[in-house]
């Protein structure tokens, strides 16, 4: 752990694998520990890329490893395809369209037609969001529990994000699948979810995710 991160007074001992580069990272690393400490246990991490305009270029102007290789001239663009850019880089819009798909999942998975119905059981969900490679936009990995999922199994998911869920919002890439993994290490999974954090860009999103909460 970096020298100058400042431990919190409830300070929870982390993994010796865990890599804290910054003070928002070991805050959030000590969030995930408590939601860990309190029960969080996801059986699936989701991963899903969000539509840029740039899947329509021709195959010259193709994405490469997050990075266009777009020749042509972006201010002629058409004005749709302009916004969808500058959407894919705001995190204000990437929480909106993320919502709108969190609750496309409630409802195929857990049955969760609106978010008003609080005498069902909404499942505990954790959200995060990280740039990778790319400088064009994000992507969102989702830690998923199995209580009252519909199919807990591993293919038969699958299926579903990528044949039901991802038809249903127009934010979801064309070009990448839905790729959804089953979680046999919880810490590893959300030390992996927190490794992009900075005080600039916290990888976690509070609004969308449904954390556990103290008794």
């Amino acid at each position: 752990m970096n020298d100058k991160i400042k431990l919190l007074r409830t300070h929870i001992k982390l993994p010796s694998k865990w890599e804290i580069k910054n003070q928002s990272q070991y805050e959030t690393a000590q969030y995930l520990m408590e939601q860990e400490a309190l029960g969080f246990n996801p059986a699936y991490l989701v991963t899903f890329h969000y539509y840029h305009p740039d899947e329509n270029k021709s195959q010259d102007n193709l994405l490469k490893d997050g990075k266009t290789t777009f020749k042509g001239n972006l201010w002629k663009e058409s004005p749709k395809d302009k916004f969808i850019r500058e959407r894919r880089l705001n995190v204000d819009d990437l929480i909106k369209d993320t919502g709108q798909i969190r609750n496309v999942i409630l409802k195929e998975l857990y049955g969760i037609k609106r978010l008003n119905q609080t005498w069902k059981k909404f499942p505990n969900t954790l959200f995060f969001y990280e740039r990778g490679h790319s400088t064009l936009k994000f992507h969102t990995h989702l830690l998923l529990p199995k209580e009252n999922l519909k199919y807990d199994n591993l293919h038969l998911l699958h299926f579903i994000f990528n044949q039901k869920i991802r038809k249903k919002r127009k934010c979801f890439s064309t070009w990448k699948e839905i790729n959804i993994q089953e979680v046999s290490n919880v810490r590893g999974a959300l030390s992996y979810c927190n490794k992009e954090t900075t005080s600039n860009d916290y990888s976690i999103d509070y609004e969308n995710s449904n954390p556990l909460k103290k008794v």
